[in-house]
C-alpha cells in the first residue's frame, strides 16, 4: 500500500477504530467495577457519562452516514478528556485538596490500580477521550463517514466491530478467579512483625491522621468510626490488635464480598484503594487508628 492508500484507509477507518475505542472503554469501565469490583468514585460516574453515549452514537452515526457525527462526538470527549485529566492530577498531585473532594463514598484520589507506577483508571479514560477525539477529527477533515455507491449499510463492520469487543472481555470475564480472601493471613507475616516497629522514627501521628483523610475517611469516617452502610468502625476492629506486619498484610489483602469478615455488602479494596502507599505510611494510618480506639470517648 502507498501512502495514498493508506490515507484513504485511516479516513475510512477512523470513525470505526473511535467506535472500538469507546466500546473498550464502556466494558473495560464495567469489567472494573462489575467483575473486579472496584467502586466507582463521583469523578469516575462523571467520565462514564460521557463516555457511555459515545459506544451508542457513534455505532448509530456510522450506520446513518452521519457526517455531523464528529461534531456530535468531539464535545463529549473534549469535556471527558478535561474530567479525566483533572481526576489523574487528583490522584498523583497535591495540587487539589483530594479528601476534600468526595465527601461520602470512595475517596476520588484512590488508585484502584497503578500499572508502571503511573497508569490508573483516569488516566486509561483520559487516553480513550484522545483517541476518540483524534479519530473523530481525522474523519471530519475528511468528510467521514461518507455513503459510497458500491457499499451498503455497514452493517457488518459496525455490528462486527462492536461483538468482536464484547467477546474479548466476555472471554476476560470467564477467565477470572475471584480470589479466595478468606484465606488466613501469610505465615511470613508473624515472622516480620519485628520489620515494622511503632518506634520507628518514620512514623508520625501527624503523617497517619493527613494518610488516613486522605485514603479512609470518606469509607470509614473522619474519626474512623464509620459510615453506615458504607464503611465499618476502625476504631473496634480486631486488625488494630494485630502484629504490624499481620495488620499490614490484612489491608494489603483487602476484602472481598464473600469473606466472612463482610458485613457492608461492599469490598474493601486492596490496599484500601490504594497501592501506592508504602508499608511504613500503612503503618502511619494503623498507628493513628489505634490511637483514636486508645483515647477515652468524650461524654457528651
Amino acid at each position: 500500500m502507498d501512502s495514498e492508500q493508506i490515507n484513504d484507509w485511516l479516513n475510512r477507518s477512523a470513525l470505526y477504530i473511535a467506535l472500538i475505542v469507546a466500546w473498550v472503554a464502556t466494558l473495560g469501565s464495567l469489567y472494573f467495577s462489575e467483575i473486579l469490583g472496584y467502586i466507582p468514585c463521583q469523578f469516575c460516574w462523571y467520565q462514564r457519562i460521557f463516555m457511555y453515549p459515545m459506544a451508542l452514537l457513534i455505532a448509530l452515526g456510522l450506520l446513518r452516514y452521519d457526517k455531523e457525527l464528529p461534531h456530535l462526538v468531539i464535545p463529549f470527549t473534549i469535556i471527558g478528556g478535561c474530567i479525566s485529566t483533572y481526576h489523574y492530577l487528583l490522584q498523583k498531585t497535591n495540587i487539589f485538596d483530594a479528601h476534600a473532594t468526595c465527601q461520602v463514598g470512595v475517596p476520588c484520589s484512590s488508585t484502584w490500580i497503578n500499572w508502571f507506577g503511573f497508569i490508573t483508571i483516569p488516566f486509561l479514560a483520559g487516553m480513550a477521550f484522545f483517541l476518540i477525539t483524534v479519530f473523530s477529527l481525522v474523519a471530519l477533515f475528511a468528510g467521514e463517514p461518507q455513503r459510497r455507491e458500491e457499499q451498503g449499510r455497514p452493517w457488518l463492520a459496525v455490528g462486527g466491530s462492536v461483538v468482536a469487543v464484547m467477546a474479548v472481555f466476555a472471554v476476560i470475564a470467564l477467565m477470572h478467579d475471584e480470589p479466595n480472601q478468606a484465606v488466613a493471613v501469610a505465615p511470613a507475616a508473624q515472622a516480620q512483625s519485628q520489620l515494622f516497629s511503632t518506634d520507628n522514627a518514620t512514623v508520625d501521628a501527624a503523617v497517619g491522621q493527613e494518610l488516613f483523610l486522605h485514603a479512609c475517611a470518606a469509607c470509614h469516617g473522619p474519626d474512623a468510626t464509620g459510615i453506615e452502610n458504607l464503611g465499618v468502625s476502625l476504631v473496634d476492629s480486631d486488625v488494630l490488635d494485630m502484629p504490624d506486619a499481620e495488620a499490614i498484610a490484612f489491608i494489603r489483602k483487602g476484602v472481598s464480598l464473600t469473606d466472612e469478615r463482610n458485613s457492608t455488602g461492599l469490598i474493601m479494596p486492596a490496599s484500601g484503594g490504594r497501592p501506592d502507599l508504602s508499608d511504613e505510611e500503612l503503618l502511619a494510618i494503623l498507628n493513628y487508628v489505634r490511637s483514636l480506639a486508645a483515647s477515652p470517648t468524650p461524654t457528651p
